[in-house]
């Protein structure tokens, strides 16, 4: 590290306030999975509140962190972009949301493929922990979906890659990033954290490229929200999906 970044408190502090909350949930997850703790049936409503609650505030520090430095939210990615990376970078986030979206399409269309789909998402062993486990309750994963795309390219994107950015090239800088918002989503499994490697490129190249942050919120939420709708469709109309390493369901 640079010896004047050794003076930027502020950065400094806020850098060890993600990197920290970061380790804690990652290291909790890992824990859960070495106890082979039992998944709750129940839809996790209090934990996407928290989880909104956490992310915001995780966004609020790094953006603190970063004007504190004396640095501005334009250089930060709060900003329009213009020229060719602009324009690729929306072409990649609107390409990456029509192939969703046509998926869900054929979802939708094809109790076939929805059986194949239900199969793959639930008997995987691999369930996020955060998704739905009914139709009724989807609500909350939509906001949850919202409050993601928002912060998460906040603090993974904008916050990482500019202080990682100060110090390294560019290409290491949003390597590093992107390593880190992966392994932050070991909660997915091993199958979820495959299914998001593509996606995370996209919104990295979507972030370094015009150094803007709105095509990768865009594409970010709608991702999430598309999943959100993929859930939605294969989950049972009524009740509570089944998923194998449960816990039951308590009544009432």
């Amino acid at each position: 590290m640079s010896a004047p970044l050794w003076n930027e408190t502020e950065l400094l502090l806020g850098l060890g306030a993600v990197m920290s909350i970061w380790a804690v949930i990652v290291g909790l997850d890992v824990w859960r999975r070495a106890k082979g703790l039992k998944r709750r049936t129940t839809s996790p409503v209090r934990q996407w509140f928290v989880t909104m609650a956490m992310l915001w505030g995780l966004a609020a520090v790094s953006v603190w962190a970063w004007m504190a430095s004396g640095r501005t939210l334009h250089d930060l990615g709060f900003r329009a972009g213009e020229g060719l990376f602009w324009g690729t970078a929306w072409g990649m986030a609107i390409a990456f949301i029509g192939f969703q979206a046509w998926q869900i399409r054929s979802v939708a269309r094809d109790e076939a493929v929805r059986g194949d789909v239900r199969r793959m998402i639930f008997d995987s062993g691999d369930y996020d922990q955060i998704m739905p486990r009914r139709r009724q309750d989807s609500w909350g994963f939509f906001l949850l979906s919202i409050t993601a795309g928002i912060t998460e390219e906040i603090v993974f994107r904008a916050f990482l890659i500019s202080f990682f950015a100060l110090i390294l090239p560019v290409w290491a800088a949003a390597l590093i990033a992107l390593a880190l918002f992966v392994i932050g989503h070991a909660y997915q499994g091993v199958q979820g954290l495959v299914r998001i490697l593509p996606v995370s490129i996209v919104l990295t190249l979507c972030y370094v490229l015009p150094g803007s942050l709105w095509p990768g919120i865009f594409l970010h939420i709608a991702v999430d929200v598309l999943s959100g709708i993929m859930v939605w469709l294969v989950l049972p109309r009524d009740g509570y999906v089944e998923l194998e390493g449960a816990a039951a369901e308590p009544s009432g």
